[in-house]
This record gives C-alpha cells, sequence and structure tokens, in this order.
C-alpha cells in the first residue's frame, strides 16, 4: 500500500481557529462585563458613601450652628462605625476644623470647595466626598470623607474567581461540541480527501464518494466524481487503444518476420537466424549445416494448374518438411519456390545426409492438389559450419552452389558441398 506523507490537517486548522476565536471572545466578553460590574459596583458603593455624607451633612448643620463639635465628633464616629471610612472632617465656612473623629486620618480642608452642591471623586481604591452644610441655603461648613473600596474590591474578586471557573466550563463544553460538530460537517470533506488518495494510489478511476448532503461539499463531491467518471471512460478508451496499437504491433512484427502464405520465417528472418547459428558454432565448436533447397518444376505448377495451385503446393511442401525435421531446425522461406533450411544444433555428415533422404523421400510421396498430382520435386544444396565457412556470406553463397550443383546432376535430390 502506497505510503501517504504526512500532512497539516485542514479539520484541526480549522477547529484551532473556531477555538481560538471563541477564546478571545469569551476573553473579551469576561474583561468587559468584568469592567462594567466593577464600575456599577462602585458607582453604587458611590452613590450610598454620598447619599451617607448628605445625611450627615444635614445631622450636623445645627451643631455647626450652635457652635457643639462635641455633638458633631459623635455624629461624625456614628458614620465612622457604619461606613469603612479611611478619613472624615467637618471644617467650618471659615476653613478651620470642627468636628473629626479619634483614630480616624483627617481629611484635608480644600478651599476651592465651598460649593453649593455635593461632590464625588475616585482616587484608587478611596472613594473622596466633599457636601456642603446648608442652612437656609447658606454654607456654613463643609464634610469631607474618605471610603475605602477594598472590601469591595475583594468580594468582586471572588466573584471574578467564580465567573472565571464557570466560563472555563462553558468554554471546555462548547469547545468540545463545537470540535464534535465540525468534525460532523466536515467528514464528508474528509472522506473525499481519502477517497482522492486512494485513486491516485490505486488509479482506480471507478471508485465514487457518497453525497451527503445539498452543500457546497455536496457540489464538490458531485464534481468530483463526474471528473472520476470522465477519467474512468478515458481510461478505458486509452487501455483499448492501447491494447488495439499493442495487436497491431504484434501483427506487423509478424509480417516483418514471417511469411504470409506458409507463416514460415522470411527472408529477413532467416538472416537473423543465420547469423545467430554461425555465432554459437564458432562459439562452442559445434557444427551445424545450412540447407538450400529449390521446388523442381514449380514454373510448371503455376503455368499449367495456376498461382492457386502453386500456392498450395507452397504450404503442403512446408507442411511435409515441418514434420521429419526436429523442433529445434529452422525452415524458412527465402521467396518464391526457394526455402532455406537451418539445422543449428550438432549435426554430423551422415545424419545431414539422411535428413536430405527423408525429405526427399516426403517430397516424392504423391501430392494432389484438388485431386490432381502435383509434378514437383526437392533440389537440395548443403554446407557445414564452421567445415566449411564460419563466415556467413560464404556459407550461403556454398549452399547455393551446392543446390545448383545438385539441379545438374538431375534434380530431385541433394549435394553436400565439395570444393572442386
Amino acid at each position: 500500500m502506497t505510503t501517504v506523507r504526512s500532512r497539516y490537517s485542514l479539520v484541526k486548522k480549522i477547529t484551532r481557529q473556531n477555538l481560538t476565536v471563541l477564546l478571545v471572545s469569551m476573553l473579551l466578553s469576561f474583561v468587559l462585563i468584568a469592567a462594567v460590574l466593577w464600575l456599577t459596583a462602585r458607582d453604587r458603593q458611590g452613590s450610598a458613601a454620598e447619599l451617607a455624607a448628605v445625611q450627615l451633612a444635614r445631622n450636623v448643620s445645627a451643631m455647626l450652628v450652635f457652635n457643639d463639635p462635641v455633638e458633631a465628633s459623635r455624629e461624625l464616629t456614628l458614620l465612622a462605625n457604619q461606613r469603612a471610612l479611611t478619613a472624615i472632617a467637618l471644617y467650618d465656612s471659615q476653613g478651620k476644623l470642627f468636628a473629626s473623629v479619634p483614630g480616624v486620618a483627617v481629611a484635608e480642608f480644600a478651599s476651592d470647595t465651598l460649593a453649593l452642591s455635593t461632590e464625588r471623586g475616585y482616587q484608587g481604591l478611596q472613594i473622596k466626598i466633599s457636601t456642603p452644610v446648608l442652612v437656609k441655603d447658606k454654607v456654613e461648613g463643609v464634610l469631607y470623607l474618605s471610603e475605602s473600596l477594598h472590601q469591595l474590591m475583594n468580594w468582586f474578586i471572588q466573584g471574578l474567581a467564580v465567573m472565571s471557573v464557570l466560563m472555563l466550563l462553558i468554554y471546555l463544553l462548547a469547545a468540545r461540541l463545537l470540535v464534535k460538530l465540525q468534525k460532523q460537517a466536515l467528514s464528508p470533506l474528509v472522506e473525499l480527501a481519502a477517497l482522492a488518495e486512494r485513486v491516485a494510489a490505486e488509479r482506480n478511476f471507478s471508485l465514487r464518494a457518497p453525497v451527503v448532503n445539498n452543500d457546497e461539499i455536496g457540489s464538490l463531491t458531485q464534481g468530483f466524481n463526474e471528473l472520476l467518471k470522465r477519467a474512468e471512460i478515458w481510461q478505458s478508451e486509452l487501455s483499448v487503444q492501447l491494447q488495439q496499437e499493442s495487436e497491431r504491433g504484434a501483427e506487423l512484427e509478424h509480417l516483418a518476420l514471417y511469411d504470409s502464405l506458409t507463416a514460415l520465417p522470411n527472408r529477413h528472418y532467416f538472416g537473423q537466424l543465420l547469423h545467430q547459428m554461425v555465432s554459437d558454432s564458432v562459439q562452442h565448436g559445434q557444427k551445424s549445416a545450412l540447407l538450400f533447397i529449390d521446388l523442381d518444376n514449380f514454373k510448371y505448377v503455376n503455368d499449367n494448374f495456376g498461382h492457386d495451385a502453386g500456392d498450395a503446393v507452397l504450404v503442403e511442401v512446408s507442411k511435409r518438411i515441418l514434420a521429419v525435421i526436429r523442433a529445434d531446425d529452422h525452415l524458412c522461406r527465402l521467396g518464391g519456390d526457394e526455402f532455406a533450411l537451418l539445422l543449428p544444433k550438432q549435426v554430423t555428415v551422415s545424419q545431414t545426409s539422411q535428413l536430405c533422404e527423408r525429405l526427399l523421400a516426403q517430397i516424392r510421396a504423391p501430392l494432389l492438389i484438388k485431386n490432381t498430382p502435383m509434378p514437383v520435386g526437392l533440389s537440395i544444396g548443403v554446407a557445414l559450419c564452421p567445415e566449411h565457412s564460419n563466415d556467413v556470406a560464404t556459407l550461403l553463397q556454398l549452399a547455393d552452389e551446392a543446390m545448383y550443383r545438385a539441379k545438374r546432376a538431375g534434380k530431385n535430390g541433394y549435394q553436400i558441398y565439395q570444393a572442386s
């Protein structure tokens, strides 16, 4: 099976991106909610502190008019015991300290605060409040106080911790659900990618991907299946075309090497076989033989019985010769009524002579074509390799010369080459 190289998973990439967006969104929401909650809580505590300061200013107004600092200090102490004050002081209209609370810092006087309205400000975790003490709309003094927000901050931090745990749980649940839904939504795309890898590895274009949903991935799947269908058709057509070309090539190769009438090796193939025979004889030191065979009276057959009869004679003669030679011997048709027989394996002069006698006997047997006897015979010339020659051209010449000696000797016979 083809090993698929590792790659970056699209599902994991999209999941990480979505989880990152979800986490950033939840963090931003957490920060914004925390900021709003803190500002709201601080404002509510500031409003409560401001309301208490205004009420205290009303309570100490008479004490300020009647110059009773002791009773004014008692009122201030009462407020300090109720709220987390870090500083408090009551000043008269001249800016002199009128009353304070033992053990609590004295708020400093500011000359620009003798106004008719209450002012509130924030400094770190401190609420700063200044409120006028009015008697018949006349400013008789000013009350200062500072209240700590540390306790509120502690409660706020505890609330943030609880909210953080809840948001973490929500994030984990949402992430798990998101991963599950995303895998489910992208599973057709993952299956399509796996199918594409399988098609590439197996070259099997008959595979198809199931269309799950009628969406963009479904359209992509349909398009991919259509592409596979066309590739399958193209592959089938190409296979048929290659098969036809292979068959035509084999047919052309056969026509180039074999005679179309007798199916014997032709002159071209004979040349290759002869070169191979001579080379093997020289290399291995064994005798081989070349027999030139010419059909006697073949022109008479063609002229008197027609070319169809002549072709039938050639086919029958080739069959009779093949019937008596060995499987390793090669009978070739050189053209017309000329044949050549190659005996590439170890032969002797005696064995060659015996084979020639058998060939002549085969042809002397009645040869009937359409119930008509054909007056044909064989003239055979033999040359041995390497006894007579180990050169291809020379061996051909010697065998041809021996064959013509057989014809001059009266036809229907054989001659083994002998130097004159």
